[in-house]
């Protein structure tokens, strides 16, 4: 080891401005791929709302899949469509003989829709706000910060509570610590069941353009804007072949014009690749969809992720390169090398062999004259 770090040594001193250049340039350019992978990797772990099925698998070892669904304006559900939905596919998963591990829940889903309502508050504050109206675990698929109170959950009593964002909690009480407190909803009376903070990452930020906004049962939603839809729906289920979850999406929760997302493999090589061949496509929506933010947030990452990864193969390429032209040239010396020096070394040994052969039999002879 000493010596090959003694022949490196010495090779670097040799080096003219040519050798000096071309190692310096491959460096840099290894160092900026491996910083772009990085940045790949950072990306990918951004957005929260993407990390559902990690999270719902936990340590189990089964695979899960996290999918989105996304309806056209004016052709969205109902929760009469996703309680019919459910019951068909829970049907498909015991036809296919899959079962929840003891005491766990096979799949886990949400569901959610926007509409414009009036609130106000008894401290005069009143706004125009963009509700979502929510169901099943939609706070399971978007853990947001509390900053006070609880969420609201599908198993609650009434409808009647509601979850502001900070924005708007300020905006109506000038505070957050608000549980308890009174809106009204085009005239109607809510209790206020917790207080959220907005996701703070790079990509929600410019997704999310909003004065602030809250989160209420949809079914209370559908009650004050009986045109209220449902326009996106969110599942994490079994996946144990990949495609499987999707497939099953597919033939039990019609879609129309929709679009189906896999979540999970967003930042996959393989879907890279499908957004940069679509990159110029991806920014014309021609099937009525208006994406959530939380939606226009992870195409955003996913844009930045598919560019750097990219920038990792053409960066990489020059340095592949040169280890590669090295390592020919390394192997046509060895080559050239073993060609003379093996029969060189073979003729040796054979003289070798010979002259001890002869050696002997002189010996021999000498004995019997003797």
């Amino acid at each position: 080891m000493r010596k090959f770090f003694q022949r490196m040594k010495d090779a670097i001193k040799a080096f003219g401005f040519k050798q000096w250049f071309l190692l310096i340039l491959n460096i840099v350019l290894a160092l900026g791929a491996v910083g772009c992978a990085a940045g790949v990797s950072r990306i990918s772990g951004t957005l929260t709302s993407l990390t559902a099925a990690s999270r719902f698998q936990g340590t189990g070892e089964g695979r899960f899949a996290q999918l989105a669904c996304y309806l056209p304006v004016d052709d969205g559900k109902t929760e009469d469509d996703i309680r019919a939905f459910r019951r068909d596919l829970e049907n498909k998963v015991v036809e296919q003989s899959l079962e929840a591990q003891e005491g766990g829940r096979l799949y886990l889903d949400g569901y959610s829709g926007a509409a414009t309502l009036t609130v106000r508050s008894d401290n005069g504050g009143s706004a125009a706000v963009k509700a979502v109206g929510v169901g099943g675990d939609f706070f399971y698929f978007h853990p947001l910060l509390l900053r006070g109170g609880a969420y609201i959950k599908e198993d609650d009593l009434m409808d009647d509570l509601v979850v502001l964002d900070e924005e708007m909690a300020w905006r109506l009480f000038g505070g957050v610590d608000l549980a308890g407190l009174t809106v009204y909803l085009n005239g109607e009376p809510f209790v206020v069941a917790g207080v959220v903070a907005r996701e703070t990452d790079f990509a929600t930020n410019r997704a999310y353009t909003g004065d602030g906004g809250l989160y209420m049962s949809f079914s209370a939603m559908s009650r004050l804007n009986e045109s209220a839809e449902i326009t996106c729906y969110e599942i994490v289920m079994p996946n144990p072949i990949t495609g499987y979850a999707e497939g099953m999406l597919k033939d039990v929760f019609p879609i129309g014009e929709g679009d189906i997302v896999e979540n999970s493999s967003r930042y996959s090589l393989t879907h890279l690749w499908e957004v940069i061949q679509n990159f110029g496509q991806r920014s014309m929506r021609n099937n009525g969809v208006i994406y959530p933010y939380w939606e226009n947030a992870a195409r955003l990452t996913e844009d930045y992720a598919a560019l750097l990864a990219v920038l990792v193969v053409l960066l990489s390429l020059c340095p592949l390169t040169f280890v590669i032209v090295l390592g020919i040239r390394d192997i046509r010396r060895a080559y050239r090398f073993a060609k003379v020096r093996i029969p060189e070394k073979v003729d040796e040994a054979v003289e070798k062999h010979r002259e001890v052969r002869l050696e002997k039999a002189y010996k021999k002879k000498q004995e019997g004259e003797d």
